[in-house]
């Protein structure tokens, strides 16, 4: 599967050099992009496609905040737009158009800040606007909070809201006709027929019901009412029932309990009933409570999962009216005993470490089984198997604490409840086949088939010529390296076989003892394929269907889609020196795929082509001013990292690129980047780390991929860098004395660290980063749901392998305030008073200590932010900061005032810029 394309030597010659005048002569003749230009960029949002197959909407985003929605004729290739405007769908057939009408981005702006200044914190609702798609006749829609069109779009369902009541107007679309329903909470449509369920609540609980409409014969039926309240109303897709709960109050406990409702066969609107009521049930502990969400029905709708959890016992003292909180101490209790320390059961919906139960409910046997239990409470549900997997982890727990989990491996059988141990000491394991019978798993760096009927095992990878798992590029320090692209990919139809993936290829594994093939052929020429399901309802692989795969380039970034029946020849439908993503077959019955496109100088864009990626052609079309403006260019270097292997890095080029002259350069870093080379950047004011404004400034701006020496991250980040800027600087364009490093979160602890170990920087900015190994190892994350530093530390993005009393060397010689002594380099550091990642007393220490030590180091604290700075103003005022730190000492500029001296409080507090 070669792809080359060869041309004489005097016409390549003559190519690139056409090439590189034109990209200078275009340099010199466009504009220059500025801030009061950013604001009509645009992005790609939400499209979808009707299922006739006649239209596509899309939605186009400005950097204003201005919204516009598309409306594209597929047969006569036209476009209808409509300006402010938002949340457009299609109707069921596709007969019918609906969009919500918003503000322009600036009405919004003003609205939201006239609301937060009067504390207001009420929703606004939109207008809709109905478009007849035949005739393009409209209606306007008011006070509407939801809608939903029946299945053939005879009848909109819309509940009119406001501050007294909601309100179902049922309307027939070809008649004009209306029905009215007052107090309805909730509505949904039968997937099967035109049959509106509702369930109907009034203030004081009187009317509370739960009924069905037939709009067709204007009949109305009472299915259940009650003073209790009900929710989670759905029907089945594939099958004719309809589900919901209802609230059971309980007698020793304020939290409520739900019963389980199910209605099935409603053919002549005379379903029948069945119910699951656990307080009548005596296989359902007394001191557990249905739990509300999670609630899982298989397809055929008779086998409804449920989790529990145990009641909280009612405070005796409230029920004798007597308040004793005030005298109770106000303390928590941290044992280093819990497994889930207290923080983190604080974040958790049931403030607890406890793991809710699992249960079914068979509908046809009107029987129900509980699933888990204390020992095995992880399943792994598949709610259309006969058996999935449960996982124990008590074995391991202490690990597992630290970031390194296994499990004991049982099978659960979710038709009489009885709970086998297959396996032990597990790391990745696979669902089970649809026919229940098999699944796969991680074992000594193999993967090996289990045969469930059996309980035996064999081995599919080890005799077989290829790398099926990650391996030193993989460089977080964890006893078994994770296999490629999840444990396996897909089964098919019948469980007979699998996919599964090596480094570049996709391979097939047989359940009946046959040697795995290889379907594709990507390592020869470093091509990674993956098996995709074009459909998002798409969940196993037919045999004698099509079946269609992702490609990338490892090293040439390259993308595309292939297509072929498994184990027979593939066919390469696209491979292009850019990225084409997002394929998606919209609806089964059409002969349509759409995908997006982009590259760094190309802005993404809407595709749509036949499933065989013939008659492709573009749909929409983004920044079409960008030709107007200078945009320079991207390639991709080579050079060693710090382990000597080759990395790969990208290298853009300044807007106004002039060969032969020196420009400075800006080298931004985080981990692995180089697969970001297809990535079309568009100028904001919010995006402060932004390539393409650095361009627009004259600055090269390198992207390296990092590898890290687990134990020393920082130490081989400044290995690396040195490596790669040196390459850089052989090229001849980038002065080496005008080199400056940039870096955010992990990014920022390089870009505040390196500087402590290497001159090569003329400058730094570390936003948001980490400068104490000790002090934030033993920290604890809110955002990471109060969840101790230690695993982070140890096994995943810090790479530290141990605690910093095992090996305090690692610790010391990695951290920037211990290495504060030999910082040469001016650093801007970047912090928010609200960072839930990474405590700003990070940037503080660091403060203290440069200040301790007569460097030039400089802390910008941005009020009310977090870890990524959200406000325009702040995340504006930073990208330019960084720009005037950048002018000053990579391009002599005069320095600004905060640079050079300091500003006293009181003169920040209005005046600082």
């Amino acid at each position: 599967m070669k792809h080359q394309y060869k041309f004489p030597l005097l016409i390549l010659s003559f190519y690139l050099l056409f090439i590189n005048l034109s990209y200078e002569l275009s340099a010199q003749h466009n504009k220059k992009i500025t801030p009061d230009d950013y604001g009509k960029w645009e992005t790609l949002k939400h499209h979808e496609v009707a299922k006739n197959g006649h239209w596509l909407t899309y939605r186009v985003d400005n950097v204003n905040k201005d919204r516009t929605v598309h409306l594209y004729n597929i047969r006569n290739k036209s476009t209808r737009i409509y300006q402010n405007a938002d949340n457009a769908y299609f109707s069921e057939t596709g007969s019918w158009f609906i969009y919500e009408v918003v503000l322009s981005g600036e009405e919004q702006k003003k609205k939201t800040n006239k609301k937060a200044k009067e504390n207001d914190i009420s929703d606004d609702m939109n207008d809709k606007v109905l478009v007849n798609l035949s005739s393009f006749d409209t209606l306007i829609l008011s006070n509407i909070s939801k809608y939903s069109f029946s299945k053939r779009d005879t009848y909109l369902a819309m509940l009119a809201q406001s501050e007294s009541s909601k309100t179902l107007i049922v309307k027939n679309l070809e008649s004009g006709t209306q029905f009215s329903f007052g107090n309805v909470k909730a509505f949904e449509w039968s997937a099967k027929r035109e049959i509106l369920a509702m369930i109907l609540e009034s203030k004081d609980s009187t009317i509370n019901a739960l009924q069905i409409f037939s709009p067709k014969e204007n009949l109305l039926k009472v299915l259940d009412h009650s003073k209790e309240i009900y929710s989670n109303l759905r029907f089945g897709e594939k099958s004719d029932y309809l589900f919901a709960t209802k609230t059971l109050k309980q007698k020793n406990s304020e939290e409520h309990s739900y019963q389980l409702l199910h209605w099935h066969g409603f053919s002549n609107l005379n379903p029948l009933f069945s119910s699951f009521n656990p307080a009548l049930d005596t296989s359902f502990q007394d001191n557990k409570r249905i739990l509300p969400s999670n609630i899982t029905i298989s397809d055929d709708g008779n086998s409804v999962f449920f989790e529990a959890f145990s009641l909280k016992a009612q405070d005796q003292s409230k029920q004798k009216g007597i308040d004793v909180n005030e005298d109770l101490p106000e303390v928590e209790i941290w044992h280093s005993k819990d497994q889930e320390i207290i923080s983190q059961q604080k974040k958790s919906p049931l403030k607890s470490s406890e793991k809710p139960s699992l249960h079914v409910w068979h509908i046809n046997e009107n029987k129900h089984i509980t699933l888990s239990d204390s020992l095995v409470n992880d399943i792994r549900l598949q709610e259309n198997n006969e058996r999935f997997i449960g996982l124990n982890q008590s074995p391991y727990m202490f690990d597992a604490m630290f970031g390194r989990p296994s499990y004991d491996i049982y099978l659960i059988n979710s038709k009489n409840g009885k709970v086998v141990k297959a396996l032990t000491d597990i790391k990745w394991v696979s669902s089970v086949s649809p026919n229940s019978q098999f699944f796969v798993y991680v074992k000594d760096n193999d993967l090996h088939l289990y045969n469930i009927t059996n309980h035996t095992s064999s081995n599919i990878t080890r005799d077989l010529d290829d790398a099926f798992f990650r391996g030193d590029s993989f460089d977080y320090p964890v006893d078994q390296k994770p296999p490629f692209s999840g444990v396996i990919s897909a089964w098919n139809k019948d469980g007979s076989s699998f996919l599964f993936n090596s480094e570049y290829d996709v391979w097939q594994g047989y359940t009946d003892g046959r040697v795995s093939k290889r379907l594709t052929n990507g390592r020869s020429e470093e091509i990674i394929f993956r098996h995709m399901f074009l459909h998002h309802k798409d969940k196993f692989f037919e045999l004698d269907k099509e079946q269609y795969f992702s490609m990338k380039g490892k090293k040439s970034k390259k993308t595309g889609i292939a297509k072929g029946i498994i184990g027979k020849e593939l066919k390469v439908l696209a491979f292009e020196n850019l990225s084409l993503y997002e394929f998606n077959q919209p609806h089964k019955q059409l002969d349509i795929l759409s995908y997006k496109t982009q590259s760094f100088d190309k802005s993404p864009n809407l595709n749509i082509s036949s499933l065989n990626f013939k008659k492709s052609r573009q749909v929409s079309t983004t920044n079409v001013f960008q030709k107007d403006y200078r945009w320079g260019k991207a390639e991709l270097i080579n050079f060693k990292n710090a382990k000597n292997k080759l990395a790969q890095g990208i290298l853009y080029y300044p807007a106004d690129y002039k060969k032969g002259e020196k420009y400075p350069m800006i080298t931004y870093i985080y981990e692995r980047l180089s697969d970001r080379y297809h990535r079309y950047t568009i100028p904001s004011k919010n995006n402060y780390y932004n390539t393409t404004i650095w361009q627009q400034e004259g600055y090269f701006v390198l992207k390296p991929d990092i590898e890290f020496t687990p134990g020393n991250p920082g130490v081989s980040s400044t290995k690396t860098l040195e490596n790669a800027v040196a390459k850089v600087i052989e090229m001849g364009d980038v002065d080496p004395d005008k080199v400056g490093l940039v870096g955010h979160s992990w990014g920022g602890y390089q870009a505040g660290f390196v500087p402590t170990q290497t001159d090569i920087f003329a400058a730094s900015v570390a936003g948001a980063g980490i400068t104490d190994l000790v002090s934030m190892y033993l920290a604890v994350t809110p955002a990471f749901d109060g969840e101790p530093e230690n695993y982070h530390f140890e096994v995943s993005q810090e790479r530290m392998i141990t605690p910093p009393w095992i090996t305090p060397e690692n610790y010391r010689s990695n951290s920037s305030v211990m290495n504060v002594k030999t910082l040469n380099t001016p650093i801007l550091f970047e912090v928010a008073d609200k960072d839930m990642n990474v405590n700003w007393s990070q940037g503080v220490e660091y403060y203290n200590a440069a200040r301790r030590e007569g460097k030039q180091f400089i802390m910008l604290v941005y009020k009310d932010e977090g870890h990524r700075i959200r406000k325009e103003k702040n995340a504006f005022d930073y990208q330019q900061k960084i720009l005037k730190w950048f002018g000053h000492y990579l391009k002599g500029r005069e320095a600004a005032d905060w640079i050079s001296n300091g500003i006293p409080y009181r003169d920040q507090i209005n005046s600082v810029k």
